[in-house]
């Protein structure tokens, strides 16, 4: 389940498993703060990566997760939000309520990173619209995410294609829709982004699903 925040937590979801087993997790431009039982026990507390690639994660028997879907952009100060989290009785019910202290983001980097998932083909036309310079931009985005915004511009993208397989529409043309050069352009965008290629992604909900839980896109 799913739920729709505000300030720098974009979702709220959880999930349980009575057996061992794996999950795959799709590249969304957030981090995630999860709380994590087993068997019952004491809660674990962590903040996931941000994935590049679609990388497949265990989940224990009798697992129960809840997660915090950051914003991307959000500098998280982990290791003062984790302590705290550790050593307070903190509810996880209200665990959104005290991320603020411990999240934060630039206007102008989420201004940025807005425009840059727009439908643009290039840095410039961003930078444009935003009235810096490409260089300007290009610092701003790299010193506050660790990524370039052309990276930000692709994985937006490969999101947008992708969620748009659940249309009836052939490949080609969801391809030529999105900024492909090709089928073959959109089929090697996805195995970068998904390691899977759209016609496999399509026939697996399970999978596609995630697309719509909430992301950069």
């Amino acid at each position: 389940m799913n739920k729709i925040m505000g300030n720098n937590v974009l979702s709220v979801w959880n999930s349980s498993s009575k057996l061992e087993s794996t999950t795959v997790i799709l590249p969304d431009g957030c981090r995630d703060l999860i709380m994590k039982v087993v068997n019952e026990g004491k809660p674990k507390w962590f903040v996931s990566p941000m994935f590049d690639q679609a990388k497949i994660v265990s989940i224990e028997a009798n697992s129960v997760l809840a997660g915090y879907r950051m914003r991307p952009g959000v500098h998280i100060d982990e290791k003062t939000l984790l302590k705290y989290l550790y050593q307070s009785k903190e509810n996880v019910d209200d665990v959104s309520n005290i991320l603020a202290d411990y999240t934060k983001i630039k206007c102008s980097v989420q201004e940025a990173l807005e425009c840059l998932a727009t439908d643009v083909s290039s840095v410039k036309k961003v930078a444009k619209e935003l009235g810096v310079s490409p260089r300007t931009l290009q610092r701003l985005i790299v010193s506050n995410t660790n990524k370039s915004p052309t990276y930000w511009i692709l994985l937006a993208r490969a999101r947008r294609a992708a969620r748009a397989l659940t249309e009836s529409r052939p490949l080609a043309e969801i391809a030529e829709i999105y900024g492909y050069a090709d089928q073959s352009h959109m089929n090697r965008e996805f195995r970068r982004w998904f390691d899977t290629t759209p016609l496999a992604m399509r026939n697996t909900p399970n999978v596609h699903r995630q697309l719509f839980n909430g992301g950069y896109d």
